[in-house]
């Protein structure tokens, strides 16, 4: 343990106590966390902005009169700590929620959770992670690029956390990600994500998604331009497609969202076929892997689809107490942790079907093999994922009393980043300019689910939280909409 590490354990400790001795607090959570970080940038010039360092603080939510506030700070002084504590107190009172947030102030846990690392990202120097990601960008000399780029970030995190119920965790985390862009000089740009929890291990991958990348770079290079048509059309998604499609679905399943009214999903609602499952996990080593949340909860499945029909929401333990049902941990902390933690999926896996690749795509018109972000098509919608959020989800409670019905509430447009004409199976031509309409009717619109399954990572944000995901998913074909 680092004499850094040990200084955050007396900040936590000390908030413990300030908070404990406040009549004011009902209850508080309180986490001491020491990062080895990592993050560099790689371009066609090499390396840039490469930097290693180091980072102690502690991360606290306090419950106010109902309501919750967030803080992080890596200043550890006593003069600090009492000054963040006291704002985090005085932005409760002034919140002041009618609806008092509940909590489990029985239950005394003690867990610890040692990761899913081979091996810790902090012993491997910036220079040999530096030289992998050059080593394997390589791939991508005899293409025809505008521009190549490469982010790769890691963090070797130890943390404990505690709660003013008795509570505490310790746990460690060895989380690393690479984003790699080649934009096509004569085509569309390839934007791939690929991350992991696996520790030094996945220093390994590395060279493999970059391969993968550049076949898919080389593959539009040599597609010519197609029409892509409009209207109602048989559309085939690729897994990645897929995974995130049903990335987007499964933002509509967390409690916060649903409280918003901003969901058009309830339960015991059928929203597609008899044969699709949807359940939110926690695969070792996944790039969205938690042993516990930010809530000291330990992290477990969540059936969120069942045959066709919407059977369980995400919750955190406040929503959860709402609604009478228990949180399985679902209150996702922040990358970095200067944001608050938010209810948000972990890795979504999606049960396969038996159709074949051959299946998906025989007499289909479009196949889309990934999208860019969607565009939403409900303002109010946009704006409160987008805006900042109290750390209190009964808030959203709040913002549901005020607003009326929408009738663009769960709309999108997913517009097709990268996507093949298809003819007689076969990949007849590059389309460019245009969308697959999202709906909530859409996935009753699915007609085939593949065998065949790929994983998506990335980064979604919520209320200014920056939160990781991934989704293990099946390709699909669906009867959809192609707009410009």
């Amino acid at each position: 343990m680092s004499a850094e590490f040990e200084e955050s354990l007396d900040a936590m400790d000390w908030l413990l106590d300030r908070f404990e001795d406040d009549e004011r607090v009902a209850y508080a959570e309180v986490g001491a966390i020491d990062q080895v970080k990592t993050d560099a940038v790689v371009t066609d010039d090499g390396p840039r902005e490469t930097v290693s360092f180091d980072e102690t603080g502690v991360c606290f939510r306090t419950f106010v009169e109902g309501a919750a506030d967030y803080r992080y700070t890596s200043s550890l002084d006593e003069e600090s700590l009492s000054d963040a504590a006291d704002r985090a107190i005085r932005a409760g009172e002034f919140l002041a929620q009618d609806d008092p947030a509940r909590y489990d102030r029985y239950t005394t846990h003690l867990g610890v959770h040692g990761g899913w690392a081979s091996g810790g990202l902090d012993a491997v120097d910036l220079e040999t992670k530096v030289g992998t990601v050059e080593d394997a960008l390589a791939a991508a000399d005899d293409l025809d690029l505008d521009r190549r780029w490469v982010n790769y970030r890691d963090a070797h995190i130890d943390a404990s956390l505690a709660t003013t119920t008795g509570s505490t965790v310790r746990t460690t985390l060895d989380r690393a990600s690479v984003r790699l862009i080649l934009s096509l000089d004569d085509g569309p740009t390839v934007d791939r994500h690929a991350g992991s929890t696996r520790g030094a291990a996945f220093l390994d991958e590395i060279p493999e998604v970059f391969e993968a990348a550049v076949d898919d770079a080389e593959t539009l290079s040599a597609a010519d331009e197609a029409a892509a048509p409009t209207g109602a059309a048989t559309v085939v998604l690729s897994p990645r497609a897929a995974g995130q499609l049903f990335h987007l679905v499964s933002r509509y399943f967390e409690a916060d969202v649903d409280f918003m009214g901003l969901s058009p999903f309830s339960l015991g609602d059928e929203i597609g076929p008899p044969d699709l499952d949807i359940e939110d996990t926690i695969h070792a080593g996944s790039w969205a892997a938690l042993g516990y949340d930010a809530e000291l909860r330990p992290t477990t499945p969540v059936n969120l689809v069942e045959n066709g029909t919407v059977t369980g929401l995400l919750h955190n333990t406040v929503s959860a107490a709402e609604e009478e049902t228990y949180p399985r941990g679902n209150a996702v902390p922040s990358l970095g942790f200067e944001q608050p933690p938010r209810i948000h999926p972990r890795h979504v896996e999606v049960a396969p079907g038996e159709a074949t690749r051959a299946d998906l795509r025989a007499g289909a018109d479009v196949l889309v093999e990934r999208f860019d972000g969607p565009r939403l098509r409900d303002e109010f919608e946009r704006v409160q994922r987008s805006g900042s959020m109290p750390a209190s989800v009964l808030y959203a409670k709040h913002l549901e009393r005020k607003t009326e019905e929408r009738p663009d509430r769960g709309r999108a447009g997913l517009p097709v980043a990268e996507g093949y004409l298809l003819e007689g199976g076969e990949r007849a031509g590059r389309v460019d300019g245009v969308s697959l309409a999202f709906e909530p009717s859409t996935l009753h619109d699915v007609t085939d689910i593949g065998a065949a399954r790929g994983t998506v990572t990335g980064v979604s944000e919520k209320h200014k939280s920056r939160l990781p995901y991934a989704v293990t998913a099946p390709g699909i074909r669906l009867e959809g909409t192609l707009e410009e």
